[in-house]
């Protein structure tokens, strides 16, 4: 379910309406094996822009960032906005001023900004339009040059194909960085101490048209140790050129399976494709990792999956093995060594088993009258999981750092983009057994019932005294006339604990786990729903939104909109054309 967009060559389209795709002229570097062009003039090369709907305040600078990061030094860019595409710019202006821009800091919301510049080097044309909706032209002609031709390599036919990838496509970070490329062929990573848990074990990506994404995310997988290279299939959905002649350069197995529709109903579709060719192509693994194609993986990804995997096999009451923490957001997350288990969607990079997908493949049904999502994690989660759990880490093995079609960009700034990741390899995890539903449940219930209650406004800044102790509390929840229970009060409290607080992931028994420090945990119970509930000692009366004080109620709703909208800023809405020259003739000159 990620939105798939092309950045070719080095150009990067700010915008929040698609543009007539730009035109730029260059000329050919002379690398190793290039062909020699007939006329030794430049070359007018048609490029697909790549659009950041920064007419949205939240995170798609970040994705903006991250393009602009992985272009090359020597590179001609060009950036334009129009509309109120500068809302949404936010630190990425910093980074674009550190790049030479004069105007990035200064543009108004609906400022029309037009900037070709070479990465690393001058600016060649900016112009700017603060106010107003004339339409917006930039002529230029950029001067050319030959540049210098990459080290030579002993590989000279593989760096040949390099360097003639990287001539027609942009922000590719390493695999054309001219000064410090990653090694092609990668180096084999280390082997781990539990290796032979992962000989038969296919890690499958899930991948289509977005080239310099998959091209991260395999280059932090294959070196991720334990990682084998003869394992990984990358699965396309689309197929465009530059996505099949990458994985040819890198020699990553690839195969494709046939798309049809639009959007999510596509997207669905893909994945059941996805699950059909596993379950023909390794009917004998004992599991399958997937990962899309958005997905870094921290260096103890395959470690982390080397010590769990075999959970899946000894316990019927978990379905999937997660490397992505449930719970584990900024501030929550502090043990490398900690496992927990919760139910839970099948998240970014996963493990399930062979039986598990067939499972899911006789109740798949492609017509989407059949089904009230066409999310097809959350399908298996409502549909296939029938109450079964997952096990994951309290700090997470994977970063979801894109943005697709169905991100929330708020949610992914506030939440997914802050997460911390384990940057070490080969940690041995605490307990792994006891993971297992009887061990743990008596555990749990164990460390609740020896707990500290706390009792008051969770969104109070002195509701828990952060010392080295575990602390319970209840709030209110009850089951609705469906049988489901109400969330509506552990919405409130997970949102003043700056946990996730918009569905139940990562709850066991309805029992949220709040990890406040090393030292320090928090449960958060719901009364009377929940099997645990019974821990309550009398005199503690479950907190419930409808009978806290006027008081309390504000401070509960300062303390939200702080952690929803804290941030929230548009800059320069009084910049005038005088104001910004004023600015301009005041600034030192930049080189």
């Amino acid at each position: 379910m990620r939105k798939r967009l092309d950045c070719e060559g080095s150009v990067v389209t700010v915008t929040t309406r698609p543009p007539e795709p730009p035109y730029f002229a260059t000329k050919r570097r002379n690398h190793p094996g290039s062909p020699k062009p007939k006329d030794s003039n430049s070359y007018i090369y048609k490029v697909s822009p790549q659009v950041f709907p920064l007419g949205q305040y939240w995170a798609h600078y970040a994705d903006l960032q991250w393009h602009m990061d992985r272009v090359a030094s020597g590179r001609v860019v060009v950036i334009t906005v129009s509309v109120s595409g500068t809302v949404g710019l936010r630190q990425a202006a910093h980074q674009l001023a550190q790049l030479g821009s004069l105007f990035a800091l200064h543009l108004t919301p609906m400022a029309h900004w037009t900037w070709v510049f070479v990465k690393g080097g001058r600016t060649i044309s900016e112009t700017v339009i603060l106010r107003g909706v004339a339409q917006h032209h930039a002529h230029l002609l950029l001067p050319l040059s030959d540049l210098p031709s990459p080290t030579q390599s002993s590989n000279q036919s593989l760096q040949q194909q390099r360097w003639q990838y990287c001539q027609l496509h942009g922000a590719m970070g390493g695999l054309c960085d001219e000064h410090s490329p990653d090694p092609l062929p990668p180096p084999s990573p280390p082997t781990l101490a539990h290796q032979s848990a992962l000989a038969n074990v296919p890690v499958v990506v899930t991948a289509g048209a977005r080239h310099q994404y998959l091209y991260h995310t395999l280059n932090t997988l294959l070196a991720a140790p334990g990682a084998q290279r003869s394992n990984v299939l990358v699965v396309l959905g689309d197929a465009p050129q530059p996505t099949t002649q990458l994985l040819r350069l890198i020699n990553v197995n690839f195969t494709q399976v046939p798309v049809h529709g639009k959007d999510n109903f596509k997207l669905f579709r893909y994945y059941r494709s996805v699950f059909q060719l596993v379950a023909r192509t390794f009917p004998d693994a004992p599991a399958v990792i997937f990962l899309d194609e958005d997905v870094e993986v921290s260096p103890d990804f395959f470690s982390f999956m080397s010590q769990t995997l075999w959970l899946l096999r000894e316990d019927p009451t978990l379905y999937c093995i997660n490397g992505f923490s449930a719970t584990g957001f900024f501030g929550k997350a502090h043990d490398d060594k900690n496992v927990l288990r919760g139910i839970s969607q099948v998240e970014w990079g996963y493990a399930i088993s062979l039986e598990f997908i067939e499972e899911a493949l006789t109740m798949w049904h492609l017509n989407t009258n059949e089904t009230d999502t066409l999310f097809y994690d959350e399908w298996l989660y409502k549909k296939v999981s029938q109450g079964r759990e997952c096990v994951f880490p309290e700090v997470s093995r994977t970063r979801h750092y894109g943005i697709g079609v169905n991100s929330d960009p708020r949610s992914t700034e506030i939440f997914f983009l802050t997460m911390p990741i384990v940057k070490t390899w080969g940690i041995k995890l605490h307990d792994v057994e006891g993971l297992q539903l009887p061990r743990w449940q008596q555990s749990f219930s164990h460390n609740i019932k020896h707990s500290t209650p706390v009792t008051g406004n969770p969104c109070q800044l002195s509701f828990v005294d952060n010392t080295n102790n575990n602390y319970v509390f209840y709030y209110n929840m009850t089951k609705k006339s469906d049988g489901n229970p109400d969330y509506k009060n552990f919405y409130f409290t997970a949102q003043c604990l700056g946990a996730w607080a918009f569905s139940e992931q990562g709850l066991h028994d309805n029992v949220l786990t709040v990890r406040l420090s090393m030292a320090v945990t928090l449960y958060v119970v719901g009364a009377p729903y929940s099997p645990h509930a019974h821990l309550r000692p009398s005199h503690v009366i479950p907190w419930d939104i409808d009978l806290i004080s006027e008081e309390e109620e504000n401070i509960l709703i300062e303390k939200i909109r702080e952690l929803e909208l804290g941030k929230y800023h548009i800059q320069n809405l009084n910049v005038t054309h005088d104001t910004l020259m004023n600015l301009m003739s005041s600034e030192p000159a930049m080189s």
